[in-house]
């Protein structure tokens, strides 16, 4: 019943933070794929021009139905309706990553993937750039495929916007509110790991 329990809270916490950043964030969700036995979420991401975006672009993955191990993981990104944007494979991603064309990158993972309980924020991710020629306000489409071996694949969408340097700082009330919430989330977690006794996620070379 805990483990059923835990499960339910950290797919609720999950949830909770998409939403959050679908609101308030500069990095909103593009959306949720609730899948069996692996969920995942798309955030969106801001890219300033002639610079690159803050975070890295990458799928938000976690198991919906208790400790899952996979081999054989593979995600895809294929950009698309920008101009001036371009992905590159993020030398932080630890998986081997090819590059057909500036608009497109498969990165493969040799490793196993654990899931035990935690969500795994921006798997085998990209970067983002824009060149001086991008136009501040085009948005596009980062189509994005996540699969394994026996697993359905799950494709969601992420938006790629394109804005000026300065619209990337976050302050003032926006700022403050995210943080409180920010908190609370991170309370949220707490319990979590206090009631049930929360798994990690691992990657197993």
């Amino acid at each position: 019943m805990q483990d059923l329990y835990a499960r339910r809270l950290m797919g609720a916490l999950a949830v909770a933070g998409v939403l959050l950043a679908t609101v308030v964030g500069p990095a909103r969700a593009g959306g949720v794929h609730q899948g069996d036995p692996i969920s995942g979420a798309f955030p969106d991401v801001e890219v300033p021009v002639g610079g690159t975006a803050i975070d890295p672009l990458g799928p938000n993955l976690w198991s919906t139905t208790g400790p899952t191990k996979l081999t054989g993981a593979k995600v895809t990104y294929d950009l698309s309706g920008v101009s001036g944007v371009r992905l590159t494979p993020s030398k932080d991603g630890g998986g081997e990553c090819v590059k057909p064309s500036p608009t497109r990158v498969v990165c493969t993972d040799p490793r196993e993937l654990s899931f035990e309980g935690e969500t795994i924020e921006g798997y085998l991710p990209v970067v983002v750039k824009a060149t001086k020629a991008a136009k501040p306000g085009d948005t596009g489409t980062v189509t994005i495929t996540f699969s394994a071996k026996g697993l359905t694949p799950i494709t969601g969408t992420s938006e790629v916007r394109v804005v000026r340097g300065s619209e990337l700082a976050l302050t003032g009330p926006t700022g403050g509110l995210i943080g409180g919430i920010g908190l609370l989330l991170t309370g949220a977690g707490v319990l979590g790991v206090l009631v049930a006794r929360r798994r990690r996620a691992r990657f197993i070379a």
